[in-house]
């Protein structure tokens, strides 16, 4: 992993102490070397973080055999050793960026179809005076950008731009009305600054020099790829094949290697499959926080699974002085909102627990998202069976749900209602309940203002399946996204690379072509996942691996109504939110103290947002 930069100016002007900055700002991304390079009013620059040659041979920018192209990179590529052997790339170093350059320079944007891996990159081409920058396809690797008539810059993180042009950019309050209307923290190519924007996870885009005009293109679409029609059996061991190719890839390192972990059946399939390539533990590391209530604390599930396997979990407790303290600082490393407590926990997980020979952590992110496992979800895969006619069906999957899920029939009347309302609105919580209350506002009709989610759903118009375009949004503007950006910038904070095994792109295409009927079945959400987990770990007890899932998973509601409040309180309260004109105060405090006493009001997200965006507001002024 890396932090990389790029700047285009009309002079030369300060051109080397504007890079110098951005690239300091973001040096916790590469702390092991930084390297330049420059060509009159254009400058390149890459902090170094070295997981493959941890030789000065892999300093960057990195320059190709011919000399021609440059590149500054992010990410890794897995599968760069395969590419070597297929395309014959000869190469001086051990480094997975050589073997990029030089497939770059044979292939030219082609390459991006044999890439594995999780990246962003700037690649300048010194003889046609373009720049070419791509982002892998879920978006693991961020890359920001800052184009106007005078300049262009890139940067790993948007601290790096706002590092080199505070004065010209503000609040971007299109992306605010959306993230308050919605509760997405994902908001495509927008920011929640005005005039920085973000590449979008599988595209890429081209800067000539001389036109200056950018070019945009997708370069993956899982919505062209046709559904399986291949039998349960076939499906689990090439589900089985995909796993294990992805788990041998994301293992190879020249540093240590650990794991964060829960005890959610993704973290438990993670060490699972660890356990059977090492033969054991061995010498991964493996780390999970947990906060002292027992309803929602997953530590006593983890610990069970872990004896039975034979693996040790060194775990961190998570206290409300731990939020207090410590959300300043994980707010200045995300630049943005972000989602409530667990960001705060997974960046303090990393910062007590690795030191610095410790540069790649395995996370089991993305299986709720690939293979239908949110609770939400199963309402759309009734409506598919209704759109198909096939009304029994539908009323026994609905008879099986509501058994599991301890729920009645009137009961899922309204979820099912709530539900398939959320694809329109965007601005319901998983278990239904609003997380938009017009009456805090000044302007009551914000929800009415976010054109930004219109856009997303224009784009999942021509998805007919009504759970797959679900599916889509999650993985591709909502949930994944926000997943994703907070992961990154937790362990990039500390300079770890934080690889996500259970997201190699061809598991999720696999996932999101098979029939609806593998995702969920007989009321259970993710069927051919746990299908899996019972045919190739059959030694396990299953009731061990299946534990009821917790849908309550942090304590952000019980402390924002006790040990937090007076905190949260002064935050919603201050000077800064005011100037957002955007709350009507008196009310959104009135509604906070009636959240405090009032048992029926359990959705904080309304709350997390104010605070997030008096933090937004007071690092812009």
């Amino acid at each position: 992993m890396c932090g990389i930069a790029l700047l285009i100016e009309k002079t030369e002007e300060n051109l080397k102490e504007k890079i110098e900055n951005i690239i300091f700002e973001t040096k916790h991304r590469g702390p092991d070397d930084n390297g330049f390079y420059f060509e009159k009013n254009l400058a390149l620059g890459s902090n170094r973080l070295s997981i493959f040659d941890l030789t000065e041979n892999g300093k960057m920018p990195f320059r190709d055999k011919s000399g021609r192209y440059y590149i500054s990179y992010n990410g890794e590529i897995y599968n760069y050793l395969e590419l070597k052997e297929k395309f014959n790339i000869k190469t001086n170093t051990k480094t997975d960026t050589e073997i990029l350059i030089e497939l770059f320079a044979k292939l030219k944007e082609k390459m991006l179809d044999h890439l594995n891996g999780i990246f962003s990159f700037i690649i300048y081409d010194s003889i046609e005076k373009e720049i070419f920058c791509a982002r892998d396809r879920l978006g693991v690797k961020p890359l920001y950008y800052f184009h106007d008539n005078e300049k262009f810059i890139i940067s790993s993180e948007i601290k790096g731009i706002l590092k080199v042009e505070k004065n010209l950019i503000d609040l971007n309050f299109d992306a605010i009305n959306t993230y308050l209307s919605t509760s997405f923290y994902n908001l495509d190519k927008n920011t929640f600054f005005n005039k920085i924007y973000q590449l979008d996870a599988n595209h890429f885009m081209k800067f000539n020099l001389k036109d200056k005009i950018i070019n945009f293109n997708k370069y993956w679409n899982i919505k062209n790829e046709k559904n399986s029609d291949k039998d349960e059996e076939s499906l689990l061991k090439e589900l089985n094949q995909l796993v294990i190719n992805s788990f041998k890839l994301q293992t190879r390192t020249d540093t240590d290697l650990g794991i964060n972990c829960s005890g959610g059946i993704d973290s438990k399939l993670m060490m699972l499959t660890l356990n059977k390539l090492n033969k054991g533990q061995k010498n991964v590391r493996a780390y999970s926080y947990y906060f002292e209530n027992k309803n929602i604390s997953e530590k006593e599930e983890l610990e069970k699974f872990s004896k039975k396997i034979g693996w040790k979990i060194n775990f961190t407790k998570i206290t409300p002085e731990d939020i207090i303290k410590n959300f300043d600082e994980v707010f200045d490393c995300q630049d943005e909102p972000f989602p409530g407590i667990p960001t705060i926990s997974k960046h303090l997980l990393i910062k007590k627990n690795y030191d610095k020979n410790f540069k790649v952590v395995l996370e089991a992110q993305g299986g709720d998202d690939v293979a239908a496992g949110y609770k939400y979800v199963f309402p759309f895969y009734i409506k598919s069976l209704i759109n198909k006619s096939k009304f029994f069906k539908a009323f026994n999957e609905i008879i099986k749900f509501t058994s599991i899920e301890q729920m009645k029939l009137i009961q899922f009347s309204k979820f099912y209602k709530d539900c398939i309302k959320n694809l329109e609105i965007g601005n319901l919580s998983a278990d239904g309940t609003s997380s938009f209350n017009k009456e805090i506002f000044k302007d009551p009709n914000l929800i009415d203002k976010n054109n930004i989610y219109k856009n997303i759903l224009n784009e999942l118009i021509i998805i007919n399946n009504p759970l797959k375009k679900i599916i889509y949004r999650d993985l591709f503007h909502c949930k994944l996204p926000r997943i994703l950006r907070s992961c990154d910038r937790a362990s990039m904070a500390y300079g770890i690379e934080l690889r996500v095994p259970l997201l190699d792109h061809n598991i999720v295409k696999f996932f999101y072509n098979l029939d609806e009927d593998f995702l969920i079945k007989n009321g259970n959400m993710r069927y051919l996942y746990r299908r899996y987990l019972e045919k190739f770990y059959p030694e396990i007890d299953q009731k061990i691996i299946f534990t009821k899932k917790k849908y309550v998973s942090d304590p952000q509601v019980f402390w924002l109504k006790d040990e937090l409040f007076e905190w949260a309180l002064d935050r919603i309260s201050s000077k800064f939110l005011e100037k957002t004109n955007l709350y009507n105060q008196e009310k959104l405090i009135g509604y906070f103290k009636d959240f405090k006493t009032n048992k029926n009001l359990n959705n904080s997200n309304i709350f997390w947002q104010a605070i997030c965006l008096e933090k937004l507001s007071r690092n812009i002024n």
